[in-house]
């Protein structure tokens, strides 16, 4: 067999061409990924780093997850300490409107104010969210984690609000039916001081939304910095890798053009001897 013999110009074009092409796919690849890094042979640095801090991100979205679902319980016990503020108030007036009654009309309206006042209880029971329930008669507490590693915690401690907690009496047993206005001024104190528990429970949980929502808020700003950070590492920059697109292709058409003029040269001087 002969050897194909390439003149020094000839393999130089050669060579020129081949790495063109490299040049171009590596560039294309990039155009179609967005990605300057793709793989750990690309940038082991840059790949490890910007894996490190997606993982990160995941958690922390995770956490995030956790601190939503503890602002959604901590608003659900809220809506019932509203719910209960507004049927102690009915109570009130309940009491209030059996001042200067007859006996008979006292003891309807006590016997209202004992099922309203049960009310209070069946309420505070109904007011858990995902198994917890930080107002009812035997409230749990609600332990936080704020971020990834579980270093940085809140605990919620959970309070009482049912009827019997709050001091509200009945008025069949406590009040004597309303039998006088010295029962219903007793009944409506009782009542007055609940609504103020109601008020300090509820002044305390509205301060835990605050915080899970401040640090709501911080986690998903820390996620996006994190997320940029990590773009920053392996992105590719679209404007430059089409530059150098456009580069390779002009470089591959001045290749061809000088491998032709090499062939054409060997050929010739081949065709002289």
């Amino acid at each position: 067999m002969t050897d194909i013999t390439l003149s020094a110009a000839t393999r130089q074009s050669v060579t020129l061409l081949q790495r063109s092409a490299d040049l171009r796919a590596e560039t294309t690849r990039r155009l179609g990924t967005g990605l300057r890094v793709g793989r750990a042979g690309d940038g082991p640095s840059s790949f490890f780093q910007a894996q490190g801090l997606r993982s990160r991100v995941q958690d922390l979205l995770a956490a995030k997850d956790d601190i939503g679902q503890a602002a959604s319980a901590v608003e659900s016990s809220l809506a019932g300490l509203d719910a209960i503020e507004n049927l102690s108030q009915q109570l009130k007036g309940l009491a209030l409107a059996a001042r200067g009654g007859t006996a008979e009309q006292r003891q309807a309206a006590a016997a209202q104010f004992d099922d309203l006042r049960g009310q209070i209880s069946a309420l505070a029971e109904d007011a858990g969210y995902n198994g917890t329930n930080l107002i009812a008669a035997d409230p749990g507490d609600l332990d936080v984690s704020l971020n990834e590693t579980g270093a940085s915690g809140l605990t919620i401690q959970g309070r009482a609000a049912d009827s019997h907690t709050l001091g509200i009496g009945t008025a069949a047993d406590d009040y004597d039916s309303f039998a006088t206005d010295t029962d219903i001024a007793a009944a409506v104190a009782g009542i007055d001081a609940a609504i103020a528990g109601v008020r300090s429970r509820a002044a305390g949980l509205g301060s835990s939304v605050a915080t899970l929502q401040v640090r709501d808020d911080f986690t998903r700003d820390l996620t996006n910095t994190l997320d940029a950070g990590a773009a920053k590492l392996v992105q590719a920059d679209l404007g430059e890798e089409g530059a150098k697109l456009l580069s390779t292709q002009v470089r591959e058409q001045l290749g061809a053009e000088s491998l032709r003029i090499a062939a054409q040269s060997q050929s010739l001087i081949a065709n002289l001897l």
